[in-house]
């Protein structure tokens, strides 16, 4: 699928999934705002160096050395008024928007007894509340261009089942799925699909800091395996395919190259 002429914003884009979301939409012809609040190298502060490296202006020169055309934003998507910013600055800059992808994302784990109170209030602000706030200040103009486009976020298997610990996480990914699967009903008049894209098990920092109670077991994908799932949703429009909780791991089987696009 090609996105030449479309221009994408993602969010959590400096590294991880959302930096490989990222790549791909730009290898497909978008052009790609990439915003995070990381906007310095942390790696250096990091357990985990490898899969901590890297920032909103690495990822926009990574995108410019294959050929392509980023925007980096630096943004907490936990603060209104940055949301509303990198809106702005997207359309000031870009002139449109096409394809809205909500990577950011903090864990929250810990027994419901032991929570960390201002831990959670932030997974609830990052995980759900931030998305659905960057909703509400794309839409308007994604509905005035009057030409459709793609609105997906990226949530956890810890949305549908149990996980030790995991609670708080839980909650604020199963509330991400309902809302979104909602919201793609109240704007398929305009013909903008929302999706949810569940990852999978995959190598990143927050997995390597975390934890998995008996799935030990099961390999972690590289965090290239969810290019192909999101360089397809980020091209669909509701007319296509719009409501769905999709599996990564299923692409390409049940779902993706076998559906209309």
């Amino acid at each position: 699928m090609t996105l030449k002429g479309k221009v994408a914003v993602v969010t959590g884009g400096s590294r991880g999934i959302g930096r490989q979301i990222c790549l791909a939409l730009a290898e497909a012809g978008a052009q790609v705002v990439v915003a995070s609040r990381t906007v310095a190298d942390v790696s250096a502060q990091s357990e985990y160096p490898r899969y901590a490296a890297g920032d909103i202006n690495e990822t926009a020169r990574a995108i410019a050395d294959g050929g392509g055309e980023a925007l980096p934003v630096a943004c907490d998507v936990t603060s209104a008024q940055d949301l509303q910013r990198l809106v702005s600055e997207t359309l000031q800059h870009f002139g449109r928007i096409d394809a809205v992808v909500s990577n950011a994302g903090i864990d929250c784990e810990s027994p419901v007894t032991e929570l960390d109170v201002e831990l959670l209030d932030r997974a609830m602000a990052v995980n759900i509340r931030g998305p659905i706030l960057l909703c509400k200040y794309v839409l308007p103009a994604m509905m005035a261009q009057k030409s459709g486009g793609s609105i997906f976020c990226i949530t956890s298997g810890a949305s549908q089942g149990y996980r030790p610990g995991r609670v708080g996480y839980s909650m604020t990914k199963a509330a991400l799925d309902r809302a979104y699967t909602s919201l793609a009903e109240e704007v398929r008049p305009h013909n903008i699909a929302v999706n949810v894209l569940s990852p999978g098990k995959v190598d990143t920092w927050m997995n390597r800091r975390g934890h998995w109670p008996g799935t030990e077991h099961i390999p972690m994908d590289p965090p290239d395996s969810i290019r192909q799932a999101a360089v397809w949703l980020a091209g669909v429009k509701a007319s296509d395919f719009t409501g769905h909780r999709i599996e990564r791991a299923e692409f390409g089987v049940t779902w993706g190259p076998g559906m209309p696009n």
